[in-house]
């Protein structure tokens, strides 16, 4: 090896331990955040499903053909407006306002018996439907506010209240009034909810990226040490110190 390779290799393998160098630093720098008080909102989240208030499904008791049909899928119908006729001449007539959102038979064809016909949804009046697993089921009371934000339309929040939560074939169902929701939402559309189980005001707030295996990096009094916490309630960012030795105004370590 020569003069310049020798040279040349030196260089290639001082750039080399410069950059692990680097990737190293980068690695493991890391930032303090304060700690300080505040409120804290602790929420269950589920994806819910947008159902409508009323809701009817025609069905015939025996098998019938259809005479006469006066309705198209899509279509708005009023109470008491026509939708079709059997070959009994029995005349089968909206329960509300509403529109057809399925139609299952065609003039003349045969309809068996508990089979559906057409179904009619109100499309304006609707709530949401959220199933839960038991521990989240326990937390949820009727009156709870709720947030619902849609995937769709991000940046935009809207609230609801639970209404009444009961089980159903083994699932726990929460039932959600929406105070507001934006134009366009239609039956079956799913919605992202938060429901606020609890809310505690006051408290110190431990950044939950600061906690390591119940314990976090405490700065006080340009002392460093790593102690050990309980923390209570959560939401996305914070936990609610419930024990440790962490007071307002000391610095805790986050690592980036």
């Amino acid at each position: 090896m020569n003069r310049n390779q020798l040279y040349g290799s030196i260089a290639s393998i001082v750039i080399i331990l410069i950059l692990i160098l680097l990737f190293l630093f980068r690695g493991s720098k890391s930032d303090r955040l304060t700690i300080h008080k505040g409120s804290l909102v602790e929420a269950v989240y589920a994806l819910g499903t947008v159902k409508p208030v009323d809701s009817f499904v025609l069905k015939f008791g025996i098998a019938a053909s259809v005479r006469e049909i006066f309705v198209e899928e899509g279509q708005s119908v009023k109470k008491g407006e026509s939708l079709l006729i059997n070959d009994s001449g029995i005349t089968f007539r909206s329960p509300f306002a509403g529109t057809i959102t399925k139609l299952s038979i065609a003039k003349n064809e045969t309809a068996m018996p508990g089979l559906p016909v057409l179904e009619i949804q109100n499309l304006k009046e609707v709530y949401i439907s959220v199933s839960l697993d038991q521990e989240s089921a326990l937390r949820v009371k009727p009156g709870q506010h709720a947030q619902l934000s849609f995937e769709s339309i991000r940046g935009n929040v809207y609230k609801g209240e639970v209404e009444r939560i009961y089980p159903s074939n083994g699932q726990f169902l929460v039932r959600i009034f929406p105070n507001e929701l934006p134009q366009g939402i239609l039956p079956d559309m799913t919605t992202d909810v938060a429901i606020e189980v609890s809310s505690k005001d006051n408290v110190i707030l431990v950044p939950l990226v600061a906690v390591e295996r119940g314990k976090l990096t405490r700065y006080r009094n340009g002392k460093r040490e790593k102690i050990e916490i309980r923390i209570g309630a959560i939401n996305s960012e914070f936990g609610e110190l419930i024990q440790g030795d962490l007071l307002e105004g000391d610095e805790v370590l986050v690592k980036n």
